[in-house]
């Protein structure tokens, strides 16, 4: 399989999603086991819907995703133009080549013929498919229909008998030829359809391998046919299952399907959304439950995606993206909060040494309570801002305690002469502020926690004063006296 070349094939009318994040990932890992070649094309000749936006968001999701591709856009490659767009000129002339051979025909039903005969036949109980009225029009007719200025469209002729197919995933699968339509293969403007062109470019990109959702394996055999018609080998297919959501209906744009880009803004990482999708109908035969892109190209084998439907579970992923949040060191953690901590305006744009420094503390404090990346800002909030927003529930519930003013104007006098405020002294000079005030030395910690994070739970309480430093931790102190204070007032 060194010769293998796989395709993407997304059109730039949506964002990427999962269930296509999968097929991506899936034709990657064939093409990466394998040593043979990733293409990306681009299916866009939906001019109306098809959008610079939409295709610089797929590619953006791909390199995020870590899916670097071989051959497409922004890099070219031997087998371009990789925009369908820019191939229009390529389909006429094998379209015509199929009419001259009797392979296609044009058909002049009108739209409200077909309609009228197709709802003939729902009456009768039959199965509508096209009843080939005009596929044995002669050429002198057609000619002379053409010549009047009908309108007509370019259908294939399905042949007699049979077409076999060895299926990567489902295996032999055979279908009977009279089951399939005469399809379409060129509309009345002369566009061709997705059908043809299809067959034509993954042809002429020497695509060798067509990876795709089991929905398309209604086109296999049509598309089969055509490129044996056209006197092209055609490609070995495997067809996935499909993706489920919640509601066991089909995962899709339309039924809540989140974009891969969307995953990223919520603080997903790519290693946990890769890893989840790699195990959606596919299985190493392992135990092994996770698994990193070099991981997953050793272990892939098409063979064993499962013909099964695969679930979709958000609750599954979010718990896979905080264990690979788990692994990752805490510069590297550091790192890949910034952004999250930027747009929230907790830290400038660009931080030096200093600060990130400083947010290497902040990140080894908070430890293993991030679930993404995006909780940095909930968690790491009141230790960056100046100023603190008080849970009212935890004020109510410890500030207005009886006693609570004076523990923390004697917390605020003995850390303001602590010698170091390393989390060892802090501990040491409150233990010993609780056993001089008589009380256990939760009595001290729970007004002060609040006093210097706004909430009644945070990181550990000593290293937490630590990160904050003496000056921010004194002036939060003073301000919650005060608060409580007036409080107990009222």
């Amino acid at each position: 399989m060194s010769r293998t070349r796989v395709r993407f094939a997304p059109s730039p009318t949506g964002y990427l999603h999962v269930g296509g994040a999968r097929t991506a990932l899936f034709n990657w890992l064939l093409a990466k086991h394998s040593g043979g070649r990733f293409v990306l094309r681009i299916e866009d000749t939906d001019s109306k819907r098809s959008t610079a936006e939409f295709l610089d968001a797929i590619l953006e999701d791909h390199r995020w995703l870590g899916l670097a591709w071989d051959e497409g856009p922004e890099i070219g490659g031997t087998a371009g133009p990789y925009f369908q767009s820019e191939r229009a000129d390529t389909y006429a002339p094998l379209v015509e080549k199929l009419l001259n051979e009797s392979s296609a025909y044009k058909c002049f039903c009108s739209p409200d013929e077909l309609e009228d005969r197709k709802s003939g036949s729902s009456q009768e109980g039959r199965d509508w498919k096209y009843d080939r009225k005009c596929a044995t029009l002669s050429r002198e007719q057609s000619a002379e229909y053409e010549a009047e200025n009908r309108p007509f469209v370019v259908r294939f002729r399905i042949p007699d008998g049979t077409t076999r197919f060895d299926d990567m995933v489902l295996g032999s699968v055979e279908v009977d030829n009279r089951e399939l339509d005469d399809l379409v293969i060129a509309r009345s403007d002369g566009t061709p359809t997705y059908n043809f062109v299809v067959v034509v470019d993954d042809s002429m990109m020497g695509i060798t391998h067509v990876v795709r959702g089991s929905d398309h394996l209604s086109n296999t055999p049509k598309q089969i046919l055509i490129a044996e018609a056209l006197g092209t080998e055609p490609p070995t297919f495997g067809h996935l299952p499909l993706v489920l959501g919640s509601d066991k209906q089909v995962l899709s744009k339309r039924r809540g399907a989140v974009a891969v880009g969307e995953y990223r803004r919520r603080g997903y990482l790519p290693e946990a959304l890769v890893n989840y999708m790699a195990l959606l109908g596919w299985s190493s035969g392992s135990e092994q439950e996770f698994f990193s892109l070099d991981e997953l190209i050793a272990a892939f084998d098409i063979t064993k995606v499962s013909r099964k439907a695969a679930a979709f579970d958000p609750e599954k992923l979010a718990w896979m993206n905080a264990q690979w949040i788990k692994r990752l060191s805490v510069s590297e953690r550091t790192a890949r909060v910034v952004p999250f901590l930027v747009a929230a305006s907790l830290v400038s744009d660009s931080p030096d040494e200093e600060e990130l420094a400083e947010l290497e503390r902040i990140v080894d404090l908070i430890d293993d309570r991030l679930k993404t990346l995006a909780d940095i800002v909930e968690h790491a909030s009141f230790l960056l801002a100046d100023d603190i927003v008080f849970d009212n529930i935890a004020v109510d519930k410890v500030l207005t305690k009886p006693g609570s003013v004076d523990i923390l104007n004697d917390l605020c006098e003995v850390l303001s002469d602590a010698p170091d405020f390393e989390p060892e002294t802090i501990e040491e000079l409150t233990r010993n502020l609780a056993e001089k005030r008589g009380v256990g030395v939760g009595k001290v910690i729970q007004p002060a926690r609040v006093a210097v994070t706004g909430r009644k739970v945070s990181p550990g309480f000593f290293e937490t004063l630590s990160v904050l430093g003496r000056e921010k931790v004194l002036a939060r102190l003073k301000t919650a006296s005060e608060l409580a204070a007036t409080l107990t007032t009222e």
